[in-house]
């Protein structure tokens, strides 16, 4: 016991009685104001992470930079480029789904039957039209509109969880119609570079859409300042959101720009930049919540792959990324069917995953009884 109480000092990182701190111990105890005051800093500014992770990897500043470099390069760095978003960044992130589907019984509680039978109807479905029509032009039709609509979605979700975490709300009808503006734009957007109200493309007689660009357009300034009037006069918004924000709403304003002008070449470009962005987000986010400390006791399985995390992560997109390459070599087709069968399941379960859970309605409260 007097070992044991000796020893307490040492273990708990203070000095014990006549003993001098060694540098190692004050270089820890240094360090943890440091830690606490980037922490502080970081739920002050709604970083979920921190500045730097946040900004890379979920407002994903640097899309500018990848479409110089994809603009700059040429064909030959754009088909570089698209090698790696389709099988190391766009397959990996469509498949992890999959496995929160499989190990996170926070999300999928009471509800296993209900995935399976999803599950099993999209694959049937798509069996059926691939089999039927002999073509997989019709479940690509399919997956643009709900790719369209996903996107959109993911967004303003991300969105929505850079807002809670800051307080924002901004009355009981704003949320509302922020998501209405905030949605419809990147709809329009996306039906816009699929070549609606294009000149030559196939959506011909579409060309009166074309004078709404700059009614639209106005929809991601007014979103933009606003948020940035709300966060410096301090009225219950963050520095992080107002960045992702502004992130998003460039990336696809550039988007409808070249959309508007008919430049074939940038749109292409700009919707691989889009395409990373939308991936590698929706990654950190599944990193997020991997990390926060469920709300009810996870199974063995999932706790430790929430400690393994990141090092499962890296294993996965390679493992993915791999045998997407090397199965698209020889079976293209198969290759393309399943995976649009997985980006199916991808759009309906991550609807189902991430969707806030609607709270029970509060007991009421009996009356007292007279004394």
């Amino acid at each position: 016991m007097a070992l044991q109480a000796d020893a307490a000092p040492a273990l708990s990182g203070e000095p014990a009685a006549g003993m001098g701190t060694s540098p190692s111990v004050r270089s820890a105890q240094g360090a943890r104001p440091r830690q606490a005051a980037e922490a502080s800093v970081s739920a002050r500014q709604g970083f979920l992470f921190s500045p730097t992770i946040d900004l890379l990897f979920i407002a994903n500043l640097f899309w500018p930079l990848l479409l110089i470099v994809d603009v700059v390069g040429g064909a030959t760095t754009h088909e570089s480029l698209l090698f790696w978003q389709i099988y190391f960044i766009t397959a990996p992130h469509r498949w992890i789904t999959l496995i929160l589907v499989a190990f996170d019984r926070e999300k999928t509680a009471h509800r296993g039957a209900t995935f399976a039978s999803l599950a099993i109807g999209i694959l049937l479905v798509c069996l059926c039209l691939q089999f039927g029509t002999g073509s997989l032009l019709c479940l690509g039709v399919i997956d643009y509109i709900w790719n369209a609509w996903h996107f959109s979605a993911q967004h303003h979700g991300i969105f929505r969880i850079y807002e809670r975490k800051g307080g924002g709300g901004g009355g009981p009808a704003w949320p509302r119609l922020e998501k209405t503006a905030f949605r419809a734009y990147l709809l329009f957007v996306i039906a816009r570079v699929a070549g609606v109200g294009w000149t030559e493309g196939p959506f011909a007689g579409s060309q009166w859409i074309t004078p709404l660009d700059g009614a639209m357009a106005m929809i991601p300034l007014l979103l933009v300042a606003r948020q940035g009037w709300r966060w410096f006069t301090g009225q219950g918004t963050s520095l992080a959101s107002w960045i992702y924000l502004s992130s998003v709403m460039g990336l696809f304003t550039a988007m409808l720009w070249a959309s508007h002008q008919e430049r074939n070449g940038l749109v292409i470009q700009l919707a691989l930049a889009s395409a990373v962005f939308h991936s590698v987000e929706y990654l950190s986010i599944v990193t997020w919540s991997m990390r926060r400390s469920p709300k009810t006791k996870p199974s063995k399985s999932f706790a430790y792959l929430s400690q393994m995390w990141l090092l499962f992560l890296a294993i996965f997109v390679v493992v993915i990324g791999a045998g997407n390459y090397l199965l698209s070599r020889g079976y293209f087709d198969l290759w393309v069917l399943m995976n649009l069968v997985v980006a199916f399941w991808h759009y309906c379960f991550d609807g189902m995953l991430w969707k806030s859970p609607k709270r029970p309605a509060a007991p009421a409260l009996s009356p007292p009884s007279a004394s």
